[in-house]
């Protein structure tokens, strides 16, 4: 019996390898006949096995790119932690930080034209048109797609600034958009609590004439409130409080007379008419660097200025949101940014590292040396910013509520020369109509008249 059982097995075994090697030779690509070397087996793994090699890099001539800022020691340290994150990605690239003296908008469209502006440059939200408009600053969409910048993840009123002709020109580096610095001692004085996130504007207005305080002449002594009045920001975001819009969306026309407009705008202008709220036209020695008003309406760059005056004064201050409007709650923003030289040597690299500012390890480098609120929803949530410039204060006050954020149209979709000329026209309006030389309907008539004029 185990003399068959062997010879059964050995006779399987013999059919089975026959079959096999006629399998392997007739194969299944139409090749019959046709047989090939296998290469040789390395001992380890199969041929099928083997990893295959990764593509060397491709290495890249060396680039020095300008970036072209403030003659500041904390913005520079800013833009190399920034640029530091950047280099991850971008071996080959170094930098040459650049101070420009003076307004660094300014100077550098003065260096674009004689051919020597900068790789990169820092621009104000509203110097963005005048350049793209010379001809002088990259579109960005590209390098947008090639840095992964999720566009869903910025701040929208902030982008808002860049986005001409539907490309975008300009990476915002921060968000400031208005807030209430409070002076919390004045209103202890009074017996009134910190306001809270969701005070309303009766609310506001009950706090501020409650604090104000008049001589026998009817001479303001305290006031209510400092509104910042005469800046863009604010005459942009008081222009739709009441519903209106300042600007007509079909025929790219201003249209501050409207009488919407005009009512969002007393709601403002009469508190500062019966002087409950200072007149930026005929400044206050009492004001609120003084200690001498409740309330001023600014943004977070101004909190260092807002804590000297608390410690000269020696009052203890905080921030809280803008008292929510009954018709739209519309709250002033502006930013600032870079942008890429249009006819750098090293576009792509200028255009990717202004990119890369809104991904978020370099725009949290950046954010780090506490310059900036960042525009990124993603890192609203983290502490590397707030604390600043002095901790236990309202930090929230300065990120919420990003959806009422309403960026300056005018600086964007207008004509460079029409949006630069218009905070001088609504400063002439407003002064003629303070000092009763004209209504203000009137007034801003000719707001509308003159700005219309340079629009083509």
């Amino acid at each position: 019996m185990q003399t068959i059982t062997r010879k059964s097995l050995l006779i399987a075994l013999i059919a089975i390898i026959a079959f096999t090697l006629a399998a392997c030779s007739s194969g299944n690509n139409g090749n019959k006949g046709n047989t090939t070397t296998p290469p040789a087996n390395d001992g380890n793994k199969t041929n099928e096995q083997k990893e295959p090699e990764a593509e060397p890099p491709v290495k890249k001539d060396p680039v020095e790119l300008t970036v072209g800022s403030w003659a500041s020691e904390s913005e520079q340290k800013s833009v190399e932690d920034w640029f530091a994150a950047f280099q991850k990605t971008h071996p080959h690239v170094t930098l040459k930080y650049i101070a420009l003296e003076g307004d660094p908008g300014a100077t550098a469209l003065t260096m674009a034209a004689s051919g020597n502006m900068p790789d990169v440059v820092w621009l104000a939200d509203g110097h963005v048109r005048s350049f793209y408009e010379q001809g002088v600053i990259a579109p960005l969409n590209d390098a947008f797609d090639r840095m992964g910048v999720d566009l869903n993840d910025v701040n929208p009123a902030m982008m808002s600034y860049g986005a001409i002709d539907g490309n975008y020109y300009f990476s915002p580096r921060d968000l400031s958009h208005m807030v209430v610095f409070t002076n919390k001692t004045l209103l202890e004085q009074e017996g009134i609590p910190m306001p809270t996130d969701g005070w309303t504007w009766d609310q506001f207005v009950d706090i501020i004439k409650q604090v104000t305080k008049k001589n026998d002449a009817g001479e303001t002594m305290q006031y209510g409130v400092d509104f910042n009045f005469n800046w863009l920001p604010n005459y942009i975001a008081f222009a739709q409080a009441a519903g209106g819009d300042y600007l007509n969306r079909e025929t790219m026309k201003v249209q501050f007379s409207d009488p919407k407009v005009i009512e969002g705008f007393n709601m403002y202008a009469n508190l500062i008419k019966e002087g409950y709220a200072i007149n930026p036209f005929t400044p206050s020695p009492n004001n609120f660097a003084e200690g001498k008003a409740a309330f001023f309406f600014h943004v977070r760059p101004g909190a260092n200025t807002v804590k000297d005056w608390a410690k000269a004064k020696n009052f203890q201050w905080d921030v809280v949101t803008l008292p929510v409007t009954p018709i739209k709650y519309a709250v002033g923003s502006g930013t600032s940014g870079y942008a890429a030289n249009a006819k750098s040597k090293h576009l792509e690299e200028a255009t990717d590292f202004v990119a890369s500012l809104l991904t978020p390890e370099p725009h949290k480098a950046f954010g780090l040396a506490g310059n900036a609120v960042p525009v990124l929803k993603s890192l609203v949530g983290d502490p590397y910013w707030r604390n600043i410039p002095e901790a236990g204060k309202n930090d929230d006050a300065y990120v919420a509520h990003p959806e009422n954020d309403v960026g300056r149209d005018t600086d964007v979709l207008l004509p460079a020369a029409a949006g630069s000329k218009l905070t001088n026209l609504l400063a002439d309006a407003f002064i003629k109509y303070f000092n009763g030389q004209a209504s203000l309907e009137d007034a801003l008539k000719v707001v509308d008249e003159q700005t219309n004029a340079l629009i083509k």
